[in-house]
C-alpha cells in the first residue's frame, strides 16, 4: 500500500515507478494521473504541554489532521476514501491494552470529522454503533499497538474533502487522535538526566489515493520536572534540642502550574496526584512522624505578616502498598495538627499523601513538619535522607492490560535533601583560665533544658568532659581531660581550679593558666567563668564571663569562624 508523509513533500503512490521511465511511461503515467482520484492534502498539528519528567505513562497532545483536496474536486469517491494511520513516538507507548495479555487493542481513539461517542470501536469502517452524532461518518476507532513505540489505525473511511458526504458540502475533512500515552521518563533516563527530550511523534497515512501529510514529525509533550524538595530550618537540630525531639519542614514545590491534580468522583480519567516521601538511614531508635493532614499557606504580601490558605491541600494515605498503590487518604482534621508515625525498617520507611484540591492556575508550594524523636539516647553521627517523588511507582514500562493508569518511574539520583544528626551535645570553650600568681578561677556549668526551664525534670541526662590546655607556673605544658558524672536536667557542675569537684569526679589542679573546653553530652548547656584574686575574701580584682558555644558542624568537627568545618 503507498504511503505519503512529510520529508519535505514525498508522495509515493501507484505511480511513483514513472519516475525512471522514458516517454512511452510517461505518456502512460499521464492517462492514469488523468484518471486517478485527486490528491489530498493533511496537515497535522498539536498543542504539546508539560509532562511528568518521571511519568511512565503521561497522557500527550490529541493530534489533529486537517485534509483538504489539492485541486478542485471534480470526481470523487462516492463511498469515502479508505485509509490506514499510524503514529510512531520516539519513546514507549504506555496505553492500557486490552483485557486479555494477547489483545493488542489500546485505549488510543481516533475520531473522524469530530463523529465521537463514549465506547468507540474495535475495527474501522463501522457506522451508527455506539450512539455517535452521524451515521453517515464512520464511528470512533481504538488503535492497535503495532510495535513497542507504534499505534495504528486500519481500515478508516474518512469522507473524501468536499465531496459533500458526512452530511455536508465541507471542503475539510479531520482526524483527531485522542488518548495517547508515553513513557517521557526514558526520555530522560536515557541519558541519565530529569529533563527529557521532547516527546515526538511521527504521524503517516497509507491509501490507494496520493495522499501528502504536511508537518508529519511534530512535538507533542515536553517532559518537565515536576517537582522541587528541599528543607526549611536547621537540618542539623533533628532530635537534638532540650527534649531530644527535633522538627525539619519539608518543602514540596510543583515544577509546572497544573502539576499537582486532585481527581473528581465524576470523572475516573482524572486521578489524584500522589506525593511519595521516602526516609534513608534514619539512625537507630529515633522515631519520625508526620502529619495526617495538611492545609498549605502562602506569606501574604499586605503587610500583616500573617498568612492565607493556599488552595492546596494534602492527606496522608494510610493502607498503600510500597509502591504507593491503595490506600485510603486522611479527608479531615486538617489544622488539628494530628501526627502519624513513619514505620520503619532498617532505617527506611515512607509516607505517602495525597492532592485533596489545588488551583492548576499558578505553581504552588507545601511545608509538610517532620518530627524527629530521639528520647532520651545520643544518636551517633549520621546524615539521614528524605526524597520526594511522584506516586506510584512502577516498573512497567511499556502497554500494559494490568497497569492502565499513571504511573511513574523512580528518579536515578532522587529529589532528596539531607538531615544531619550530630551527637546531642554542647562544647563550651572557657578562654582564660588560672590560678597562678594569687587568682582563682571558678566555672560553672548549667544543664538548662527547655524541660528543667518549665518545671519539668525530664529530657536527656549526660556528662561533661573538660579538656586543659595551659602551663604551669614554671612554663610546663599541661593536657589534661577529666570527666564528670552524669549531670541531669537543671543541674549544675560547680568546681575551681584549685579544689575542683569531688562528688562530680573532678579534681583540682594546681598552678594551672590556660583555656578549658567542656565537651557536655546534652543539649543547651550554658557556662559562666568568675577569676578573682580575693576568692573567700575582699578581692582587689575579679572579672567574669559567659562561655561562647563552639559550633560544630555536620561532620562533627569545630566550624573555624568565616570559614568551612576544620
Amino acid at each position: 500500500m503507498p504511503v505519503w508523509q512529510d520529508t519535505g513533500r514525498v508522495v509515493l503512490g501507484p505511480f511513483r515507478a514513472c519516475a525512471a521511465g522514458g516517454l512511452t511511461c510517461g505518456l502512460l503515467c499521464a492517462s492514469a494521473l488523468a484518471d486517478a482520484v485527486p490528491s489530498i492534502a493533511c496537515t497535522a498539528v498539536a498543542a504539546p504541554g508539560p509532562v511528568y519528567a518521571g511519568g511512565i505513562a503521561e497522557p500527550v497532545s490529541d493530534i489533529v489532521l486537517t485534509c483538504e483536496p489539492e485541486s478542485s474536486v471534480t470526481t470523487a469517491p462516492s463511498s469515502g476514501l479508505r485509509v490506514s494511520v499510524s503514529v510512531s513516538l520516539n519513546t514507549s507507548v504506555t496505553n492500557a491494552i486490552g483485557p486479555d495479555s494477547d489483545s493488542d487493542v489500546s485505549d488510543a481513539v481516533l475520531v473522524v470529522n469530530g463523529n465521537d461517542c463514549p465506547a468507540p470501536v474495535r475495527s474501522g469502517s463501522t457506522f451508527g454503533s455506539c450512539g455517535a452524532p452521524s451515521d453517515s461518518v464512520q464511528d470512533p476507532q481504538f488503535g492497535r499497538l503495532a510495535s513497542v513505540s507504534t499505534l495504528e489505525w486500519t481500515d478508516v473511511t474518512i469522507p473524501f474533502p468536499g465531496s459533500g458526504l458526512g452530511g455536508g458540502s465541507e471542503t475539510l475533512s479531520t482526524l483527531r487522535i485522542r488518548g495517547i500515552r508515553a513513557n517521557a521518563a526514558q526520555l530522560g533516563l536515557a541519558g541519565g538526566a530529569r529533563l527529557g527530550l521532547p516527546v515526538t511523534a511521527n504521524v503517516r497515512v497509507r491509501s490507494d489515493a496520493a495522499i501528502v501529510v504536511w508537518n508529519g514529525t511534530l512535538r507533542v509533550a515536553y517532559p518537565t520536572p515536576e517537582l522541587r524538595v528541599g528543607l526549611i530550618g536547621d537540618p542539623s537540630s533533628a532530635a537534638c534540642s532540650g527534649d531530644g525531639q527535633g522538627r525539619v519542614s519539608i518543602h514540596l514545590r510543583e515544577g509546572f502550574a497544573s502539576a499537582f491534580r486532585s481527581g473528581s468522583p465524576d470523572d475516573d480519567e482524572v486521578q489524584s496526584t500522589r506525593v511519595m516521601l521516602e526516609f534513608e538511614d534514619v539512625p537507630d531508635g529515633i522515631a519520625v512522624s508526620v502529619p495526617a493532614a495538611v492545609t498549605c499557606h502562602q506569606p501574604r504580601f499586605d503587610g500583616s505578616g500573617s498568612e492565607a490558605p493556599d488552595a492546596l491541600a494534602l492527606g496522608l494515605v494510610s493502607g498503600h502498598d510500597p509502591d504507593g498503590v491503595g490506600g485510603t487518604a486522611s479527608l479531615g482534621a486538617v489544622g488539628s495538627e494530628p501526627t502519624e508515625p513513619v514505620e520503619l525498617l532498617s532505617g527506611r520507611g515512607r509516607a505517602v499523601y495525597e492532592v485533596q484540591s489545588q488551583d492548576s492556575s499558578r505553581v504552588e508550594d507545601c511545608h509538610i513538619s517532620v518530627s524527629f524523636d530521639a528520647g532520651a539516647q545520643l544518636p551517633a553521627q549520621a546524615k539521614a535522607k528524605v526524597s520526594a517523588s511522584l506516586a506510584p511507582r512502577s516498573t512497567v514500562l511499556v502497554a500494559s492490560s494490568e497497569e492502565s493508569g499513571p504511573r511513574f518511574a523512580k528518579p536515578p539520583r532522587g529529589v532528596q535533601a539531607e538531615v544531619d544528626f550530630a551527637p546531642c551535645g554542647t562544647t563550651l570553650l572557657y578562654p582564660f583560665v588560672t590560678n597562678q600568681a594569687g587568682f582563682t578561677t571558678s566555672l560553672v556549668i548549667t544543664h538548662g533544658s527547655r524541660q528543667a526551664l518549665a518545671g519539668r525534670i525530664q529530657g536527656q541526662a549526660g556528662s561533661c568532659d573538660l579538656h586543659y590546655y595551659g602551663a604551669d607556673s614554671e612554663g610546663g605544658p599541661i593536657l589534661l581531660v577529666q570527666h564528670s558524672t552524669v549531670i541531669e536536667p537543671g543541674e549544675q557542675l560547680v568546681l575551681t581550679l584549685s579544689d575542683g569537684d569531688p562528688e562530680r569526679n573532678i579534681l583540682g589542679i594546681e598552678q594551672f593558666q590556660g583555656y578549658l573546653m567542656a565537651v557536655c553530652g546534652f543539649p543547651e548547656a550554658r557556662g559562666y567563668a568568675f577569676i578573682t584574686d580575693g576568692f573567700g575574701g575582699i578581692a582587689d580584682l575579679a572579672m567574669g564571663y559567659l562561655a561562647p558555644l563552639v559550633p560544630i558542624g555536620p561532620n562533627g568537627k569545630r566550624v573555624v569562624l568565616g570559614g568551612d568545618p576544620e
